[in-house]
């Protein structure tokens, strides 16, 4: 039987674009740092073609790179960041250099280490930042630990914590903590971590997307006080932190701007404050009230953990307390005349659901609607009292506080009218009135224009066999401004509620709403006779617009289609930042694509050169620009 060949080296066909599609520009250029600085050792393959490496990061990590059956990269490693990451980059680098240098490359041994470590499996407490290599305590040293301490005497143990002490003043304070927590004198600790709390809080965290820099307070040891006062039985203590760490955080997350961060830190703090106020000698609709102040006190999010606290089981009597305690503060809330009404109305909103939650524990379900229906008019609350009558199937009624929520609100608060609106339509489907329910929908396309609503009105209007009819109507408003149901031959029924009239800011045609509507039905000449029709400032159409265009013609008017995607991306190479160069290359491949179908390689090389000639300062963008014409790497290296 003749000796199999071997397949040919995949690895070897690789390009920049390849990598830069696997990985992700960001990570190819960490990559080829780490791959340039020599992080690269012990690179092997394995028996199935992969290729196997140690890379140096903060620590030493196992990282293996493969082929899938579609030709794709794939990488594993044991960094945080586990797959496909900078890594793997690396190690792909590293091979691909040592073949052009003739090295050859040696075969893993069976039990080489770093299968085993690739192959454990995963810890679900892994930390996802590829940036944080830290580690804990392994069970290994923890063996060593225990090891090294067995046998030795008591006077041998006091002077290496005196030692250690001496080394770490954390651990000198949270044994000096213990001790007074032991004696019942916790009044010192209690100060300090008062002062703790408000030093902490002091500094608002903060995240530079620019530079991945930033400061992130940090409150694990805020919680783990807080835990030892709530062990040694210090409860009112620990509520009494409470307060002040959520009245000082709630500032904090004010000040900072770092993607709610400081708001995780501080949050984790939470659950132990909650288990205190569980323990505390409080009434228990003290505790309701307390959970509940703090809840509507928080405007970022902070507490959640006491919203979910207040959805457990508590006793009926309590929540009837409380019930009839924020009836009366609903009474009590005077409107103030100096805003516009809105927070007022917010404020109130979040006291009745909390009424009603109240209401609902205390088994008085009798009182909700009622209480709802004075609320609508009150804050324009429709939507919640709609919402109710039609879950007790009581369509006419909320037919009726539909029809007068549309006229209370449409005026001035046009998005609650637009989802009563919504809730009609629902009523109409229920009752499976189609012809009613296109004509709404047609109203709202009038309303607001888009590609998803005329998605809509398509579906409501084939229900009733009408969309050529209505199609045709519907563009000629898109083009002339003339109302659907003004115009001869309209299909359709009145909806019931007031028609809207054609909104006066618009200028017809509508181009931006009739190219998305040509490219929605796959109509590559209607797109461009659209297209072609903007204005020349062509302020109104954004970068995305541009590139759906060129994707819609790409096959009909391929030389269009790449001239967009040109313009595109010299657009973002102007803004001269490694970002935009990124961006830029992303529409570069998009025409290349096209170029190559087209059989215009030759001119495609020739707009490449171009480019660099134009922009050869440019350093980061002519590596960029290297990795598009989809050569091998290897060739590139020679």
């Amino acid at each position: 039987m003749p000796k199999k060949k071997p397949q040919p080296d995949k690895f070897l066909k690789l390009s920049w674009d390849d990598i830069n599609l696997w990985a992700g520009g960001k990570i190819a250029s960490r990559g080829k740092s780490y791959q340039r600085n020599g992080h690269v050792s012990k690179l092997a393959i394995t028996a199935d073609g992969a290729l196997i490496a140690w890379v140096a990061g903060t620590r030493r990590y196992a990282t293996r790179v493969r082929m899938d059956a579609d030709d794709l990269l794939e990488s594993e490693c044991t960094c945080p960041y586990a797959l496909d990451c900078k890594h793997g980059v690396a190690v792909v680098l590293e091979y691909l250099q040592q073949i052009e240098r003739n090295k050859r490359i040696p075969e893993v041994k069976p039990d080489d280490e770093r299968i085993e470590l690739l192959e454990e499996p995963e810890d679900d407490d892994w930390d996802d930042d590829p940036d944080d290599d830290e580690a804990g305590i392994t069970d290994e040293l923890r063996r060593d630990i225990d090891a090294f301490l067995k046998g030795k005497t008591k006077a041998h143990l006091i002077e290496l914590i005196h030692e250690l002490a001496d080394a770490f003043p954390e651990l000198a304070q949270e044994l000096a903590d213990r001790q007074q927590l032991t004696t019942g004198n916790a009044t010192a600790l209690v100060a300090r971590l008062r002062r703790e709390i408000r030093d902490i809080g002091d500094v608002p965290g903060w995240q530079s997307h620019w530079s991945d820099e930033g400061f992130t307070p940090d409150y694990s040891g805020i919680q783990t006080k807080l835990e030892t006062l709530l062990k040694g039985g210090h409860i009112d203590d620990v509520l009494s932190l409470g307060r002040e760490l959520i009245t000082v955080g709630t500032e904090q997350v004010g000040m900072s701007d770092d993607d709610g961060e400081t708001a995780m830190e501080i949050g984790s703090c939470m659950p132990v404050i909650i288990t205190a106020l569980d323990k505390s000698s409080l009434a228990a609709v003290d505790k309701l009230n307390w959970a509940l102040d703090v809840v509507l006190g928080d405007s970022y999010d902070l507490c959640e953990a006491f919203a979910d606290y207040l959805g457990r089981k508590h006793s009926k009597s309590a929540w009837n307390v409380l019930a009839d305690q924020l009836l009366g503060r609903l009474k009590g809330l005077k409107s103030n005349k100096s805003d516009d009404g809105f927070s007022w109305r917010y404020e109130r909103d979040q006291l009745s659901n909390w009424a009603i939650h109240a209401l609902e524990n205390a088994g008085r379900k009798d009182e909700i609607v009622p209480l709802c229906e004075v609320e609508a008019r009150t804050t324009a609350s429709y939507e919640r009292l709609v919402r109710m009558l039609m879950a007790e199937k009581r369509h006419a009624d909320a037919e009726s506080w539909i029809l007068e929520g549309i006229q209370a609100t449409k005026e001035r608060w046009s998005g609650i009218a637009a989802n009563l609106r919504s809730k009609l339509q629902e009523i109409r489907r229920s009752q499976k009135n189609w012809p009613v329910v296109a004509a709404m929908r047609i109203e709202e396309f009038v309303r607001r224009p888009s590609k998803n609503s005329y998605r809509e009105c398509k579906k409501s209007a084939e229900k009733v066999k009408l969309w050529t009819e209505v199609r045709r109507h519907l563009l000629r408003y898109l083009e002339k401004g003339e109302l659907p149901w003004q115009q001869k031959g309209w299909p359709l029924p009145e909806s019931g509620i007031e028609r809207p009239g054609a909104d006066q800011r618009n200028r017809f045609p509508l181009i931006g709403d009739l190219i998305e509507i040509a490219i929605l039905e796959k109509a590559p000449d209607q797109v461009l006779r659209w297209y072609d029709q903007q204005p020349k400032s062509r302020y109104s159409t954004s970068i995305m617009d541009d590139n759906s265009i060129a994707a819609a013609v790409e096959t009909y008017a391929p030389d269009r289609a790449v001239a967009i995607w040109k313009r595109m991306a010299e657009s973002m190479i102007a803004q001269v930042k490694p970002s935009a160069y990124r961006g830029a290359a992303t529409y570069l491949r998009k025409a290349a694509k096209v170029m190559s179908r087209e059989k215009k390689t030759a001119e495609w090389e020739m707009y490449l050169q171009t480019l660099r000639q134009e922009h050869h300062r440019k350093r980061r963008l002519i590596e960029i620009l290297d990795g598009l014409d989809s050569k091998p790497i290897l060739k590139k290296r020679r």
